[in-house]
């Protein structure tokens, strides 16, 4: 007993150790700054005001707009860092790495409750007390999750695994409960347990909803009895209605979703759900290879540069990644009770990303999709080298070899994420195929002065990507900061571009609402107002522009480029029509108080007047977090106030006299 305590102190002792050495890892990326996606996210922080009472802190907290949920979890974490936006990042990278060594306890303490449930059911298997903390180890010091923990934003796929955890500790608890012949308390932890970190996974991000199948899994491979007793109908028949019923309800739905949408054109995709699938092989057999050979480097923050699968033979590799992705879980099954821990890490890996590399219309490749779906895949390799027997030495020397190289290989990539000129040119040396990583780099080459090369960069990119709007308006923006003038050959490729992409977004939208009010912009000889105004038209022209929603967007860029040419009177009637087009009241209120910022406060009046003209819209059934949210502004009067108090400001400002301030 004695020498079982004194090793359980040195485990202990060394888990504190890794952490410790984690943090060191990870710190030089704490100095980064916010990142892509970060701004679209975080920018409701302080969207309605100071959040100083409920309804603020309501409609702050339903006002995400990713997934059905909104991700409301995520949302409120983000609140331990800052309450306004612009915000400073360090405290949200801090957090970021607090959960990363939280997510390194919970699989710890997880793995080992594994491995003791494995041990009772499999007496005659051999395992080590240090397995389950190295396999924790080697899964938190990887590289390759630089990438989740140092995106602030990726926190909404960092707590699914937190919660994932949890639930499956909570299960772990249920199934002893039952074995101890406590069923009430058994039941409580399943369905309490099990069912309340459930939600608040999905309610982090909607993968956290896999769950109950992830548990299940685990019941089946390692917590199930091996034989036929009361403890085993009690816990199969509390599996069957925790996590079974769930997982049939999910995957029903998911298959519903992907054949609904199958061969439908989606918006902002260049691919159907039916190619996504074919991709998907390739893309996770892509994460094995940097899982398996990790490195340091940049990566991680551009990926849409990822080829999609158009045929079985397109590319070629489609066919063989698609029939070895099937050969493994064939394997897997067959050797299910030869390699238990094997089988079980990799089925868990392909069951965790059912929902993000499936049916559900994201982009094609992300590193932070592996976070979650990953936790195991180190189990199998520590206990081959860490299983009592023959050379247990020199295996274990060769596992803190493997953990020191993990380590650096870490500390060197979170440098680099914490440099973002560097993580920029390494991006993009590393994904050529990525146009964002390209231009990302083209940015920074003009903000060194070479001017030359990043136009040569951004130029070869129109070549070989003519419809991409994205890269067309970069170019557009790059010549006229350069030179001060448009090259005739580069606008028509942006016109062009603009009338035929078959990828439009919401980004797209806000170049050609913000290019009005830039002044490098305004002034480019062979672009100036009259360009963006045929811009504009071209957008309009696009027919994946033409539903309500989009055109008025397209109409609301028009006004301000009416605005811009010094013609109020014009940029009403467009601001009129957009919201005749489709009435928003957040439209109405950012369209009057630009009217005002020119000086047509009675204008803006009018507009609010129109606004207020338009019969308001039936009540829709609340189908999703945003419809919440919706509600919700309604509901407290929160649209009514801020129209009032927007009204009484531009009717003083025009009442005030002009002319007479000294």
């Amino acid at each position: 007993m004695t020498d079982r305590i004194r090793q359980t102190r040195y485990i202990r002792a060394a888990a504190c150790a890794a952490a410790a050495l984690l943090a060191w890892s990870y710190w030089p990326g704490l100095a980064g700054p916010f990142l892509f996606d970060d701004f679209a996210n975080l920018d409701k922080l302080g969207a309605f005001g100071p959040m100083d009472d409920w309804r603020s802190f309501l409609f702050y907290l339903t006002s995400g707009s990713a997934d059905p949920t909104g991700r409301p979890v995520a949302m409120l974490s983000f609140l331990l860092d800052a309450q306004q936006w612009p915000a400073d990042p360090w405290p949200f990278k801090r957090t970021n790495l607090v959960l990363h060594l939280l997510n390194f306890a919970l699989l710890g303490v997880l793995l080992t409750r594994l491995q003791q449930a494995l041990a009772r059911r499999m007496p005659g298997l051999r395992t080590s007390p240090w397995t389950p903390w190295t396999a924790a180890a080697l899964w938190a010091a990887h590289p390759f999750f630089v990438s989740t923990t140092l995106y602030v934003v990726q926190r909404e796929a960092m707590l699914p695994m937190t919660f994932a955890m949890l639930a499956m500790l909570a299960w772990d608890r249920a199934v002893g409960r039952f074995e101890a012949d406590r069923p009430r308390s058994g039941w409580a932890w399943a369905l309490l347990g099990v069912g309340g970190f459930t939600v608040l996974a999905g309610l982090s991000k909607a993968n956290g909803f896999l769950v109950p199948l992830l548990a299940g899994l685990a019941h089946l491979w390692i917590y199930r009895p091996a034989t036929a007793s009361q403890a085993r109908r009690a816990t199969d028949r509390a599996a069957a209605l925790c996590l079974g019923l769930p997982s049939l309800l999910l995957l029903g739905y998911l298959v519903h979703h992907g054949a609904s949408l199958w061969s439908v054109q989606l918006a902002g995709r260049d691919w159907t759900i039916g190619e996504r699938l074919l991709t998907q092989p390739r893309v996770l057999w892509d994460y094995v290879a940097h899982l398996v050979l990790p490195r340091a480097g940049g990566g991680g923050l551009f990926v849409e540069g990822f080829q999609a699968s158009r045929g079985w033979t397109e590319p070629f590799s489609t066919l063989p990644a698609a029939f070895a992705l099937l050969a493994s879980v064939v394997a897997a099954l067959a050797f299910r009770r030869r390699f238990p821990i094997a089988s079980f890490a990799w089925l868990f890996f392909l069951a965790a990303h059912l929902m993000e590399s499936s049916v559900v219309a994201l982009e094609l490749y992300f590193e932070h999709r592996n976070y979650l779906p990953a936790a195991f895949l180190g189990w199998p390799l520590a206990h081959l080298l860490l299983k009592p027997g023959a050379y247990l030495r020199y295996r274990a020397g060769a596992v803190a070899l493997l953990l020191v190289a993990l380590l650096v290989l870490t500390h060197q990539r979170a440098s680099v994420w914490g440099n973002p000129a560097l993580l920029t040119a390494l991006t993009a040396s590393h994904q050529d195929d990525s146009a964002r990583a390209q231009v990302a780099a083209a940015w920074q080459r003009l903000q060194r002065g070479d001017a030359a090369g990043a136009l040569d960069t951004v130029h070869q990119l129109q070549a070989r990507h003519p419809q991409s709007v994205d890269v067309a308006f970069n170019a557009v923006s790059m010549e006229c900061l350069a030179n001060g003038a448009l090259a005739p050959e580069t606008r028509r490729q942006a016109i062009e571009a603009t009338r035929l992409t078959g990828r439009w977004t919401f980004a797209m939208n806000m170049w050609l609402q913000d290019a009005a009010r830039e002044p490098a912009i305004r002034q480019c000889n062979g672009l100036g107002l009259e360009g963006l105004e045929l811009l504009a038209d071209a957008a309009a022209s696009n027919p994946l522009n033409q539903p309500p929603r989009r055109l008025r967007e397209i109409m609301h860029a028009k006004g301000r480029i009416a605005l811009a040419e010094g013609r109020p009177e014009v940029a009403l009637e467009w601001f009129n029509a957009a919201l005749e087009l489709h009435p928003d009241p957040n439209y109405a209120l950012v369209q009057a108080a630009a009217l005002g910022d020119v000086g047509a406060q009675a204008l803006g009046v009018e507009h609010l007047d129109a606004y207020a003209r338009i019969p308001a819209p039936a009540a829709s059934r609340i189908r999703d977090m945003p419809g919440l949210h919706r509600w919700l502004l309604r509901h407290c009067g929160y649209y009514d106030a801020e129209i009032a108090h927007l009204r009484r400001r531009l009717v003083a400002d025009a009442a005030r006299p002009r002319g007479n301030e000294d």
